[in-house]
């Protein structure tokens, strides 16, 4: 099957930039005329299925609105994997993507990201990954303050991070 092309989401669907919301212009199978495109993945994207393939919400909404695929990744600015506003959109190499990562990852045991527990010291540690190499911050006595030193890292080594 022939990958999806603007002119093809176009004839299927309406794209709001302002809200970034996908609407259907035509009814499909049991999908009617004027619903919302897409359902919410376990990742927390918007899942598009179209001629049997599924997409990426923000993929389709980039598609729609820049007339092409783009080259690299998409990122969210704001970190919300659902909205897909045109402005919260850009095209940026998965490097630049990582970077603009808001939160801890789900296994995080200090909740906040950056910063890890060192029993050894029994302090909390702050550190950055930075050229492909982890960068040492710092052993701080709570995890806020070491969150502040990587906050303030990050927006000194990452020139794609939003924070």
């Amino acid at each position: 099957m022939p990958e999806l092309t603007a002119e093809r989401a176009r004839e299927l669907f309406s794209y709001d930039q302002l809200t970034g919301r996908i609407t259907r212009i035509i009814r499909r199978g049991n999908q009617s005329k004027g619903s919302v495109a897409g359902y919410l993945n376990e990742n927390g994207y918007v899942q598009i299925e179209v001629d049997g393939r599924g997409y990426l919400g923000h993929r389709v909404a980039w598609l729609m609105s820049n007339g092409a695929w783009p080259e690299n990744e998409i990122d969210h600015i704001n970190g919300v994997r659902s909205d897909n506003r045109v402005d919260n959109l850009r095209d940026v190499t998965r490097t630049t993507n990582n970077e603009n990562k808001k939160g801890p990852n789900t296994n995080s045991s200090t909740g906040f990201l950056g910063v890890s527990w060192r029993k050894s010291r029994s302090k909390y540690r702050a550190a950055i990954k930075c050229n492909g190499r982890q960068v040492h911050l710092g052993y701080f006595s709570f995890p806020e303050e070491a969150h502040e030193a990587y906050i303030e890292a990050k927006r000194r080594l990452h020139e794609g991070n939003t924070l």
